[in-house]
Order: C-alpha cells, then sequence, then structure tokens
C-alpha cells in the first residue's frame, strides 16, 4: 500500500467511526411510549378450546371487553401479550403469540395530538397477510379494540394500549 492510499484508508476508517458515533444520538430512537397488544379470545362456548396456553383475564379487561357489544361474549381467556417500545420515527412490530407469528402488528407514530394522545399508523396481519389497516388515535386511558377472526368456536379480540414512556434512551 502506498503512503497517498494508507492516508485515505485512515480517514475513510475515521468518517466511518465518527458516522456511526453520529447514529447513536439518532432522535428518531426516542421512545414516546409503550404500546402493549394483548390477543383475548371470546366464546360463548367451552372457553377449554382455546387450549392450555390460555390464561383467566381479569375482571377490569373483562370489563372493558363487555362494554361494547360487538365483543360481549360469555367466556374470555388471554392467549398473550406483547409491550414494545415506540419509537419517534422507526416502524416497530408487537408478536403477542410468541413463538407463533400468526398474529402481528405492525405500528409507526405519526402525530401527537394532545398531550396524551398520539395518532399511529397501525397494520395487523394474520397469517402474513395484512387485514387491517388505520390510522388511529390511542390515549392511555382508552385501549382500541378490534374484532379479529373467528377461532376455534369463538373469535379472537386484540387489544391495543398505548402507555407513557418511563424513560428516554
Amino acid at each position: 500500500m502506498t503512503m497517498m492510499n494508507r492516508r485515505h484508508f485512515v480517514f475513510l476508517a475515521a468518517g466511518l467511526i465518527g458516522v456511526a458515533a453520529a447514529g447513536e444520538g439518532d432522535p428518531g430512537k426516542d421512545v414516546l411510549a409503550t404500546v402493549t397488544v394483548t390477543v383475548y379470545y371470546g366464546t360463548n362456548g367451552d372457553p377449554a378450546a382455546a387450549g392450555a396456553r390460555a390464561t383467566e383475564i381479569s375482571k377490569d379487561a373483562e370489563k372493558k371487553l363487555t362494554a361494547d357489544p360487538k365483543l360481549h361474549f360469555s367466556k374470555y381467556r388471554q392467549l398473550g401479550k406483547d409491550e414494545k417500545p415506540l419509537y419517534r420515527s422507526y416502524e416497530n412490530w408487537a408478536q403477542p403469540l410468541r413463538p407463533s407469528d400468526e398474529v402481528l402488528l405492525r405500528f409507526e407514530a405519526q402525530s401527537l395530538l394532545a398531550k396524551d394522545v398520539m395518532r399511529l399508523d397501525l397494520e395487523l396481519w394474520l397469517s402474513r397477510k395484512k387485514i387491517l389497516k388505520t390510522d388511529a388515535p390511542l390515549s392511555p386511558s382508552k385501549p382500541l379494540l378490534v374484532l379479529g377472526p373467528e377461532w376455534r368456536g369463538g373469535r379472537l379480540i386484540l387489544a391495543i394500549e398505548l402507555a407513557p414512556a418511563t424513560s428516554k434512551p
């Protein structure tokens, strides 16, 4: 390697290290909130059809679900839950039925509508097919409830909740 090529290599390497270090302070990685996605199973039949991983739900969760007549079932079970940070400028994915990727939720911040209300770009994917796309406003006090497909003699119900960020990276 000639002296000129070595000098160019050193400057190129130093420049790449500087670019990598500058990415650490990326404002797009600021955590705005936390998004929790819970998958419930609602049925008027035998809740054992949901399988062994299904668990009882709290009275508070049952109260929220039965408040909407379209989501009213006699029995509910929780199938899975995932909690992910909401980044300022990056898309995020929640996978509430780990390790399965049968239910996925893609979400991305759009705008802050009020102090505690944020508009999110949401996509619900079932069996690797996008079945819902919306730009829903979410607030910490009111989860977005989505009536999903029929499943094992009942219906899947997704609850998407927003919680304020506890800390910033």
